[in-house]
């Protein structure tokens, strides 16, 4: 894993290895202690990407979608740590040591994270250099025996599966919403993307969940764990099928063949909806995305 790590961070001197600053997850969602560097570089994250795939692999599972980070300020650390089981805490994930090493100025730890349906493996690795964190977001059943290749579905699209109201009961209620056409930004990656909805007359339905913008795929079909190529996410930003709203509360997953949609949150007023969005397929995801939708 060492040298693995030594690979990573000497590659990250590639301008083509950095994709920029971040400041908030695309895996988790959570934000970023200042001064995170995302590296997209396939590259400069093969090893490390294969030391995931590892822990994946003691889990039964496979790696998803990965993200990795680096801070070049290792006075950062201890900050980093306390930033990371705070988000944690707030994420309500659950965290678990899988393995952790010390030697001469340089620190691992190896980590399982759980949020139901959701698990998570990552490694935080520190030196007198960096900081680094690499985690990938860890396969479903369902998913593990799907075929790498996508395919357009030729049946119709299913209709979204509704959240009972068991599920939205550890939820804080919402307003009820007015009907009409919503729209807002769809924060976390890149800027521009967006996502907009109908809010039926009785305001008990939504439908037409639509984003617009770019998600992120991998270099070839025989390769789906480095999605960092952007593309227009065209007609697959469209979620088939319709999410019913109870409460002020919405969310619904809608599923076709070697595709998925997931969408949730709550009306915070009668006007103004916040929830997460995520479109994924074999290649390609546009992560978990945070919105304030408004009324039209």
């Amino acid at each position: 894993m060492k040298k693995a790590l030594l690979t990573f961070c000497l590659l990250l001197g590639t301008t083509a290895a950095q994709q920029g600053p971040a400041t908030t997850s695309t895996l988790t969602g959570i934000r970023l202690t200042p001064g995170a560097i995302r590296v997209t570089d396939a590259g400069a994250t093969r090893e490390l990407g294969q030391y995931l795939n590892t822990l994946a692999k003691d889990q039964g599972s496979g790696c998803q979608t990965s993200e990795y980070l680096v801070w070049d300020d290792p006075d950062l650390a201890e900050q980093i740590s306390d930033d990371l089981a705070s988000a944690f805490q707030a994420r309500k994930l659950v965290f678990k040591t899988l393995s952790e090493e010390e030697e001469e100025e340089a620190y691992s730890l190896s980590f399982l994270l759980t949020q139901s349906p959701n698990r998570f493996v990552g490694m935080l690795f520190m030196d007198s250099e960096s900081v680094v964190l690499g985690w990938c977001h860890l396969k479903a059943a369902a998913q593990q025996a799907a075929p790498a290749a996508p395919a357009v579905p030729a049946t119709q699209p299913r209709p979204a599966a509704p959240t009972s109201a068991s599920q939205q009961a550890g939820q804080q209620s919402g307003s009820a919403p007015r009907p009409g056409h919503y729209r807002g930004e769809l924060v976390g990656d890149f800027k521009g993307n967006a996502i907009s909805f109908q809010v039926a007359a009785d305001g008990k339905i939504i439908s037409n969940v639509q984003m617009t913008g770019y998600w992120r795929c991998s270099d070839s079909l025989s390769n789906t764990t480095y999605k960092t190529n952007p593309r227009l996410v065209s007609t697959y930003g469209a979620m088939p099928g319709t999410v019913p709203v109870k409460g002020g509360l919405f969310s619904a997953e809608a599923k076709q063949p070697y595709l998925l949609w997931d969408v949730s949150g709550r009306f915070v007023s009668p006007t103004t909806a916040q929830g997460t969005f995520m479109v994924q397929s074999n290649d390609c995801t546009s992560y978990k995305l945070t919105f304030t939708a408004t009324r039209q």
